[in-house]
């Protein structure tokens, strides 16, 4: 057994492995610049070698160039003139009124203006009313609605009713009307 302590014992030496040096990655992003940068050579060289006129702004007169050239004597010359357009100015617009709308001669739910809405005249529902439902109809100054002139609760039959002008006219639940007179 050996005299020394455990925690001081010599261990035999044990060398560490060496690492290889690291390859370097392949740039596969440089032919793609020097793609780019060749192109953009080229395009740089092809605007160079050509010139373009300077723009003509539209509406301004043009230089004329005339040439002369001797023709022979009794030929027979032919000048073609441009075609010329002639603007004139257009007729000025009519205004036409239309007629205001004739009132409906058919009255269905809701409140109508007589004389501007339905045409004054005598009414009666298109069917009976029915016995269990609650038609109510009113006929009231124009503009002041509770200003009843008549009205009526009607629990059967076909109601009749004669309207004015200057009258507003208000039916629920009773089914459409049709002017009889």
């Amino acid at each position: 057994m050996s005299n020394q302590h455990p925690q001081f014992q010599q261990r035999p030496y044990q060398p560490q492995p060496v690492q290889a040096p690291k390859q370097k990655k392949p740039r596969k992003w440089l032919p793609w610049v020097a793609g780019v940068a060749a192109f953009l050579f080229g395009l740089g060289i092809g605007a160079s070698g050509s010139e373009s006129p300077a723009p003509v702004a539209a509406g301004e007169p043009q230089p004329t160039v005339t040439v002369s050239v001797p023709a022979d004597p009794g030929a027979e010359v032919t000048v073609t003139a441009p075609p010329v357009t002639v603007t004139k100015p257009a007729p000025p617009a009519k205004t036409v009124t239309a007629p205001p709308p004739k009132a409906a001669a058919a009255i269905t739910e809701g409140t109508w203006e007589v004389g501007v809405d339905v045409a004054p005249g005598r009414y009666k529902t298109v069917e009976a009313v029915d016995s269990a439902g609650m038609c109510y109809w009113k006929i009231t100054t124009t503009g002041k609605p509770s200003d009843i002139v008549d009205n009526d609760i009607v629990t059967g039959g076909r109601p009749t009713v004669t309207i004015k002008k200057g009258q507003d006219f208000t039916t629920q639940d009773c089914g459409d009307w049709q002017k009889v007179g």
